[in-house]
């Protein structure tokens, strides 16, 4: 069973106060894994609050920190590994969206989010892989994106660009640390009714843009990000033993 696999495991979440990060946090938290908390505002901390009051003997560490930088990434690893002496399973939800053309693109902001898509997963992988490796275990999910592994209906090209370079390093660090017994997959969903996707609707000031992305999906809805959580505990549960360096898609049939 889930919970049985999951008691006592140490989980690190990335954006793990919203979304998909959010789900895929109260889900562990209801199968008895520990958990470490990240996100960039205060809403990791809050969602501590909530869950340390349902489940009063978790273990839970949580942070609102800038993890694009790497001495905050060390200081988090450093407290998380005072506490628990291991990280078993690391999930790399965090990450921002972009809009736009090649010609509305700034240098500015395509920087930005290629560091919020992609050094923060580079340096979290970075500071917990040595963990793993001295445990001889551990499970690492990146969170891409259907605009990485094919292309985006809303979002810009620094966001595809980002979600693509993922695949790339998931698969490349999935067979540098195999030898240790670590699995590395992403995960590539499609629009989830996240909050962010909802600020993308509202801000379209065109009442027909949620009927044309529901109309180009094959299942006719858009995800709900319970659902997307689901496919990322397959991925750290002991069901996906055998798979590494892949590429899971959760997209309703969008191809």
């Amino acid at each position: 069973m889930m919970q049985e696999y999951f008691k006592n495991k140490v989980v690190l979440i990335t954006g793990a106060g919203s979304g998909i990060g959010l789900e895929t946090a109260k889900i562990l938290s209801s199968y008895g894994a520990n958990l470490i908390l990240i996100s960039k505002s205060q809403s990791a901390i809050k969602l501590h609050q909530k869950i340390i009051n349902k489940y009063k003997k978790l273990k839970i560490l949580s942070f609102a920190s800038d993890i694009t930088i790497e001495q905050n990434v060390i200081d988090i690893i450093n407290q998380s590994y005072l506490k628990f002496k291991k990280i078993d399973i690391l999930i790399n939800s965090a990450g921002k969206t972009s809009f736009g053309k090649l010609e509305d693109t700034t240098l500015e902001s395509w920087n930005d989010i290629h560091n919020q898509n992609g050094t923060s997963t580079f340096l979290l992988c970075k500071h917990v892989v040595p963990i793993m490796k001295k445990n001889k275990f551990g499970k690492i999910v990146n969170i891409s994106s259907i605009a990485g592994r094919f292309r985006g209906m809303t979002s810009g090209l620094s966001y595809a660009y980002t979600k693509s370079g993922l695949l790339a390093f998931t698969k490349q660090l999935a067979a540098q640390i195999a030898k240790y017994n670590i699995n590395v997959n992403a995960f590539c969903p499609s629009q989830t009714m996240t909050p962010m996707l909802k600020k993308l609707i509202k801000d379209s000031h065109d009442p027909n843009t949620f009927k044309n992305i529901t109309n180009k999906i094959p299942l006719g809805r858009i995800a709900k990000p319970v659902e997307q959580a689901n496919v990322i505990i397959f991925l750290v549960s002991d069901k996906s033993s055998y798979i590494t360096g892949s590429f899971i898609d959760s997209n309703g049939g969008l191809y």
